[in-house]
């Protein structure tokens, strides 16, 4: 099955980005008269002369930074007013779909509360390099990959746990991590959780020409009938996945916000030029690694049956437009797992699958009111 490009890191590079080349100043003042030290911001830039807005705390941390993961350098943001809060963790969508263009701005409002923690993946975003094995991007690689960043993080700010929050494709590393090692984590978030991807297909394809009529598309509605999903037509999925995003049940269910969100954003300045002109590469990159070349793995995941318990508390988000991962197979998956430490489902009313872009605040305010409420740190 041929893939078309994440559609998020597209929207992201494009809507976040427009003012990089003007991003020289700093996000504020930063007369340190009133006592609070200074993190990240222009004068204080990564290798490659990019950075991270600044942060003013006694205690804080805002560094953009490569590391070494499973011998590969890669990337990682780590921004939070106070490093004695406890970690979180986010594993981005995709594969190959980078969140440091989206990061701050959707997850600033929990750096008061965590020390928040953004990676790019093995080769793809600021992680990426020509001189990358294709054939290392497996399954296997990058939940080892999973653990190892885990560990340096517990390592760094001395902590025995961390949460671990994973979008779409980064659900199923965090769901997996979970299962095979509970004891790294506080708890478990999933957004855009992936339950089944052969069942959510039908259930795509019905709520797509639902909508299709609703809306009055007569071009939606003939184009989804002639997309087989019983059974599936594989080849025929990135067309389905196209018709979602157009109806808004794809990554943004209101894709008019956006302009305003990134206005509001500001300048990415945590890329580069080069690391925007190399979003082809890295996904010509994932093409040729086995999680695209052999989807084997992808079609035949079921959580349901390969997960049945979870030894931490477990939290899923599910935008009520997303149907790109439907939150009734997320419902159904959490309905049925064993999960002794306590289960929880959130539904965003007027979201697709990023609510953590869309409705920000509520996002933010089950993260901390209920998730770090109920397990603390």
């Amino acid at each position: 099955m041929k893939r078309s490009t994440p559609r998020l890191v597209s929207l992201a590079l494009a809507l976040f980005a427009p003012t990089l080349l003007i991003a020289c100043s700093d996000s504020g003042p930063t007369d340190p008269s009133d006592g609070l030290t200074v993190f990240g911001g222009p004068t204080d830039p990564a290798r490659d002369g990019s950075y991270t807005e600044a942060i003013r705390a006694e205690n804080g941390i805002a560094s953009l930074e490569p590391v070494v993961i499973g011998g590969v350098e890669q990337w990682v943001l780590i921004r939070g007013y106070d490093v004695t809060n406890p970690v979180l963790v986010f594993l981005h969508g995709g594969p190959g779909s980078p969140a440091m263009p989206y990061a701050r701005f959707s997850f600033g409002g929990l750096e008061r509360h965590f020390t928040v923690v953004t990676w790019d993946q093995r080769g793809c975003g600021k992680s990426y390099r020509a001189a990358i094995d294709p054939q290392a991007i497996t399954l296997e690689r990058m939940l080892s990959d999973t653990r190892e960043l885990i560990q340096m993080m517990r390592a760094r700010f001395g902590v025995q746990k961390v949460y671990l929050m994973g979008l779409s494709w980064g659900s199923i590393l965090g769901t997996l991590t979970a299962r095979d090692h509970p004891e790294l984590l506080h708890a478990y978030i999933g957004v855009g959780q992936v339950v089944d991807v052969e069942r959510s297909i039908p259930i795509a394809h019905a709520a797509a020409l639902a909508r299709a009529t609703d809306l009055g598309r007569d071009d939606a509605i003939a184009a989804l009938s002639q997309i087989q999903v019983d059974p599936v037509d594989w080849d025929q999925v990135d067309e389905l996945g196209e018709w979602l995003e157009e109806l808004g049940m794809g990554d943004i269910h209101d894709p008019s916000l956006l302009p305003g969100f990134a206005a509001e954003a500001g300048p990415l300045t945590e890329y580069t030029a080069a690391n925007e002109a190399s979003e082809d590469a890295w996904q010509a990159l994932y093409d040729a690694s086995p999680l695209r070349t052999d989807e084997t793995w992808l079609r035949n995941l079921d959580m349901i049956d390969q997960v049945p318990r979870l030894e931490v508390p477990v939290y899923f988000m599910a935008g009520r437009y997303d149907y790109k991962t439907p939150g009734v197979l997320a419902e159904e998956f959490l309905n049925g797992l064993d999960a002794p430490e306590g289960k929880r489902m959130f539904w965003f009313e007027n979201s697709a699958h990023v609510p953590f872009i869309e409705e920000r605040s509520p996002f933010h305010t089950v993260m901390i009111d209920t998730i770090l409420a109920e397990v603390g740190g």
